[in-house]
């Protein structure tokens, strides 16, 4: 079955794993879908993992019990007694240290990434303008039509409550036909279009659909507190499309 990732949009042919080989990150996926022996895999480890919550929920009822007794002052100036508080401290700290390294490790993101986000962003917002005015911005509008109203009769923006350069500070490149889909674009790291490096938005994004229309309100409502500039900001924000 073919897969592609929602976090790096990358198509994965061949799924071992609920992970994706390029990014490395866990996806929510059906394990009915993967090959028997993999979803047998998957299945096992909740089993296991269930087993050892049962285990140590007997273990706690257990301790419990032995406790209800009475317990002798003299237990606490033990070398026993200080032994455990010291291991207790010290496993305490090394879960502490642990989930606080993991958290900082998750909260990076390459600029490559976040370039990747911005554009799928810009695209989709592109999409919901064309959705409720019947075209995309001209030339002349160009992307900061999705901030402030460029003088179209059906327009419902903003569709993103800040316009930015990319991550290497460079302005996103926009370009628009008649009767053809525009181009949105990052120049990359080097900055020069026409490279390698060029990031370009997932195609599928111009295309929303109509779920969101239901709720749909402006980037003003949608996000409390954000000001949204009528004439070219400072960067200060990433654009926000959700």
């Amino acid at each position: 079955m073919h897969y592609r990732c929602p976090y790096c949009k990358h198509d994965i042919e061949e799924l071992r794993e609920p992970k994706c080989p390029h990014c490395g990150r866990y996806m929510a996926i059906n394990t009915t879908f993967l090959d028997k022996s993999i979803a047998k895999a998957v299945g096992e480890k909740h089993r296991v993992r269930h087993r050892s919550i049962e285990r140590i929920k007997r273990n706690y009822k257990r301790k419990r019990s032995e406790m209800h007794g009475q317990i002798s002052p003299s237990l606490f100036k033990t070398p026993t007694f200080y032994f455990g508080v010291m291991v207790i401290f010290v496993l305490v700290g090394t879960l502490l240290f642990s989930a606080a390294e993991k958290s900082a490790v998750r909260k990076k993101v390459s600029p490559f990434q976040r370039g990747m986000r911005h554009v799928d962003v810009l695209a989709e917002a592109l999409g919901r303008y064309q959705f409720h005015v019947g075209k995309f911005p001209t030339m002349d509008q160009g992307l900061a039509a999705l901030v402030r109203d460029p003088g179209e009769p059906k327009w419902f923006g903003p569709y993103i409550n800040l316009l930015r350069k990319d991550p290497w500070d460079t302005p996103f490149i926009y370009e628009a036909k008649a009767g053809q889909m525009p181009v949105v674009l990052s120049c990359g790291p080097d900055k020069q279009r026409g490279t390698a490096d060029d990031i370009l938005p997932d195609p599928e994004s111009f295309n929303p659909g109509t779920e969101w229309t239901n709720g749909w309100v402006s980037a003003t409502e949608r996000l409390p507190g954000v000001t949204v500039l009528s004439e070219d900001p400072t960067p200060a924000a990433e654009p926000q499309g959700r």
